[in-house]
């Protein structure tokens, strides 16, 4: 995807595949299936046959479940017991640590009959065979099922209640009350499965094999709310809720199809919200094994839609796995039956730097026509736009919910929106994105004024030209200011107060807003008034302290444009060593800012994505060669900016295609000093005819 993945959301999760309700309680009633293995083959085999009352989670190791999971909590385990030394320890620590644990226990096929006796003894519920068979699978689970309800009525849900009564150092649980409570638990599992042989059980005893309604864990439990926690809160819920789906889209094996409800799509928006979501990026490795055993099927069945397009989805999960070049190697010897399907699978699963390299390849061996190249180059450029747009306006609408309308400037709501600007989205398509903006926006500048910060408005107003803020708006705006400026103003007090008035506002925290009642102007309005007073310079040091205090925090957040503002207004308090240190910092700060970055060469640069030159369809036709040379900005962050083209032969010809083409491009970090910095550089694009 040519968006960054750092730092994203979308208000608009995938719509649904038909008639389920989702609503955050049912996530918690699902009973957990924990799959217990190092071996990521078993999920295809297990996950599609998982009913929707079951939740499936995979972790590698028993140590990893046992800390995952609070004790007692009711769970079906299947553990992969494949070449184990000690079972009985492992099943031991199993029921310790939760006695309404039921274990399904995966071996080879051939070793049924170790399994008896744990069997007999209610320590494992059932054996399966490793490959697993559905039929088996689902009639073990449904067992293992039962068992858990019986346990928990019998025993009760202490996940819980554990949790919240357990103090920090947790002492571990005697041996012998233990064995003696295992031992108590087997009699009555015993018992239990006896009365269930009964071909007509009691009303009473099948009432009490009902699971009791779920007690919500502490660990879930809502915090009180922290000023400023809501957009993020937000933002945590439609992750989870985009995950739910995702799992549920992976039991009902719609793995990339739909396209809006795929668990492939659903995965990704989790992630483009919370790029470091585990559950998401655990999810897409499993689609991954899924779709690699797809495309081998396929490829046997000669189904080579299914495969190119399976094959191409599992390359945008991970491009360096390890089975793609024998697939590529095998595919080429097809390549003369695919045609142009693997360059449109490509293009299908949003892996574009793939599309454009099989479309170069196609281009130099000629095994298509040009009619058909230019086609597909035009749908490999229509799909990448779109796709950048549909990103871009996914940030947005995240932005506007965290609400981020200005900062930071690179992760912003106006930063997007510019963003998908430049990638093309027409002005119907950002309509509701910019009128919701704008409307903020000038909120922001109200409540501004009706503070009393002056300052904060004036650079607000001055935002407003760049987001397309229609002029009569921002004439209104600027009409307000200057109208409550001049009220402020009038309400300046007699001079006697200006020494009480600074120390007043020092106290509450005003140290240089409001313009016209902040510490800094009643200083400023006594050294006018009466420069020899004997408190003048106790109370201009502590007001320029404070100042210096406030320029120091926007220096350490790369905020230069406001650091230089607060430096000034220090400076005009007197002279200081503290002014003249911090003077220095910014010069520092503003050579790696956008006024002042510097200049590298393009070849000592790396780039983390391609350059995808896309050559222009009616250059093409007339077989006109050139090229465009570009002055741009890379971001701390790798991204491109601020492109321009200087200089180009023919003039005009290929000028629009190489900024969009250097706009795609993304580069490592250039750090200095160990941190990362933006900078210039300069790069001559040449457009050449293949021969």
């Amino acid at each position: 995807m040519s968006v960054q993945s750092a730092t994203r959301k979308n208000e608009s999760a995938a719509p649904e595949t038909g008639d389920r309700v989702y609503a955050p309680a049912a996530k918690r009633a699902k009973l957990s299936v924990l799959l217990v293995t190092r071996d990521d083959m078993l999920w295809p085999q297990i996950g599609p046959h998982i009913s929707g009352q079951l939740i499936l989670k995979q972790l590698d190791t028993i140590d990893e479940l046992l800390s995952a999971t609070p004790s007692g909590q009711p769970a079906i385990v299947l553990w992969d017991a494949r070449n184990q030394t000690d079972a009985a320890a492992v099943l031991s620590r199993l029921q310790l640590h939760s006695p309404c644990f039921a274990i399904l226990a995966l071996d080879e096929p051939g070793n049924a009959s170790a399994w008896a006796n744990p069997i007999a003894l209610r320590q494992v519920v059932a054996h399966l065979g490793v490959p697993v068979q559905a039929d088996s699978l689902r009639s073990s689970l449904d067992i293992a099922h039962e068992e858990v309800n019986a346990r928990t009525a019998l025993l009760g849900d202490a996940s819980a209640a554990a949790a919240a009564a357990a103090p920090a150092d947790r002492r571990p649980i005697p041996w012998i009350p233990a064995g003696i409570g295992l031992g108590v638990l087997i009699a009555c599992a015993g018992a239990y499965v006896l009365l269930r042989g009964n071909d007509t059980p009691p009303q009473p005893a099948h009432t009490q094999a009902q699971a009791p309604a779920p007690v919500q864990s502490p660990s879930v439990k809502p915090e009180p709310q922290k000023p400023g926690a809501a957009p993020a809160a937000v933002t945590d819920e439609k992750v989870d809720l985009l995950v739910e789906k995702a799992q549920q889209a992976m039991l009902d094996r719609h793995f990339i199809d739909p396209a809006e409800g795929s668990a492939l799509t659903l995965y990704r928006n989790a992630l483009l919200l919370d790029p470091e979501n585990g559950e998401a990026r655990q999810g897409l490795q499993r689609l991954a094994e899924i779709l690699f055993a797809r495309v081998q099927s396929a490829l046997d069945e000669r189904k080579f839609d299914i495969a190119l397009q399976s094959l191409e989805t599992a390359r945008s999960i991970n491009p360096s796995d390890g089975r793609l070049a024998p697939l590529d190697a095998r595919i080429a010897t097809l390549r003369a039956e695919l045609g142009p399907a693997q360059i449109l699978a490509a293009i299908n699963a949003q892996n574009f730097d793939r599309a454009a390299q099989l479309i170069d390849e196609a281009t130099r061996s000629k095994s298509l026509s040009n009619v058909k190249l230019n086609q597909l180059r035009d749908e490999l450029r229509r799909r990448h736009d779109e796709n950048d747009i549909a990103n871009f306006v996914k940030l947005i609408d995240t932005r506007l919910q965290q609400d981020k309308l200005i900062e930071p400037r690179n992760d912003s709501a106006t930063f997007y929106l510019n963003q998908a600007r430049a990638a093309g989205a027409s002005v119907a398509a950002l309509q509701s994105q910019t009128q919701e903006i704008n409307k903020r926006l000038s909120q922001t500048v109200h409540a501004a004024i009706d503070g009393k910060h002056f300052a904060e408005a004036d650079r607000l107003i001055a935002d407003l030209h760049n987001f397309g803020v229609p002029p009569a708006a921002i004439t209104g705006l600027q009409h307000d200011l200057t109208v409550a400026r001049a009220q402020s103003a009038a309400a300046v007090p007699e001079q006697p107060q200006y020494l009480e008035l600074a120390q007043s506002r020092l106290a509450q925290g005003k140290v240089t807003e409001p313009d016209t009642d902040s510490a800094l102007f009643y200083v400023a309005q006594l050294r006018a008034a009466d420069p020899k007073n004997s408190a003048l310079p106790k109370i201009s040091s502590a007001v320029q302290a404070q100042i210096l205090e406030q320029a120091r925090a926007a220096l350490d957040a790369t905020q230069p444009a406001k650091a230089e503002s607060l430096l000034q207004m220090a400076g005009s308090l007197g002279a200081s060593p503290d002014v003249d240190a911090l003077n220095a910092r910014l010069v520092q700060v503003k050579a790696v800012s956008a006024g002042g970055m510097p200049e590298v060469m393009e070849a000592s640069l790396t780039r983390a994505k391609a350059i995808e030159l896309n050559y222009p369809a009616d250059a093409l036709r007339r077989n006109v060669e050139g090229w465009v040379e570009l002055a741009y900005v890379i971001a701390a962050d790798g991204k491109v900016s601020q492109v321009k083209v200087l200089n180009s032969s023919p003039p005009g010809v290929f000028d629009a295609s190489a900024v969009k083409t250097i706009s795609r491009v993304r580069y490592k970090p250039t750090l200095q000093g160990g941190k990362p910095i933006a900078v210039t550089t300069k790069i001559r694009i040449a457009y050449r005819m293949a021969k």
